[in-house]
């Protein structure tokens, strides 16, 4: 079973790598769930001027203090807008950079070999190719709502963008089960097979 888990998990790592080159290269999905900033928003200045080190910027920021004045001053920013959340990168990158798209495989693996892990450990209640695929779609979507509705509920993220992640993250899950789904089998059908 440890081979077909480690087997399934490289064959869908790889599959999941193609299948995010497809939706988000070549069909160029970002463009249609993201803007860019407008050309009068003049923030990279700002943000270059002022030698922002690289990192996880939010605004308003709760404040460290729970004081009655520190939090009033909070809400009442929350309350008048803009609200902000921004990933900043002061050193940039290369868009292809090798060891990103490294990075990137090297977490589908992860994530293949967990659910191939989870599949192996439920194997035996699912004794068909369906029910094993429908089992990996169910953890994909899971996934898929978990980290994306709450970034809209939590974070005020762009509904559409979340819906664009989570088409993303459904077609890896579909790619991933139909790989997995189909090698990580129960006891029964490995001797049978």
């Amino acid at each position: 079973m440890v081979g077909r888990v480690l087997l399934a998990s490289i064959l869908a790592a790889v599959l999941m790598f193609v299948w995010g080159f497809v939706f988000w290269g070549l069909c160029r999905t970002v463009t249609k769930v993201a803007a860019p900033l407008p050309a009068e928003l003049d923030v990279l200045a700002v943000l270059r001027n002022s030698q922002a080190p690289s990192g996880m910027y939010i605004y308003p920021m709760p404040p460290e203090s729970s004081s009655e004045e520190a939090m009033a001053e909070c809400e009442k920013q929350f309350l008048e807008g803009p609200l902000l959340q921004l990933a900043y990168r002061n050193e940039g990158s290369s868009p292809m950079a090798p060891s990103m798209f490294a990075q990137g495989l090297g977490l589908n693996f992860a994530v293949a070999l967990l659910t191939s892990c989870l599949l192996a450990l439920a194997a035996r209640g699912l004794p068909h190719f369906g029910g094993r695929l429908v089992f990996v779609l169910l953890v994909s979507l899971v996934a898929a709502i978990w980290s994306n509705v709450g970034d809209v509920v939590w974070w005020f993220h762009s509904p559409c963008y979340c819906l664009g992640n989570m088409a993303y993250t459904m077609g890896a899950g579909l790619v991933m089960g139909l790989v997995v789904a189909a090698i990580v089998r129960r006891p029964a059908e490995e001797t049978d097979a």
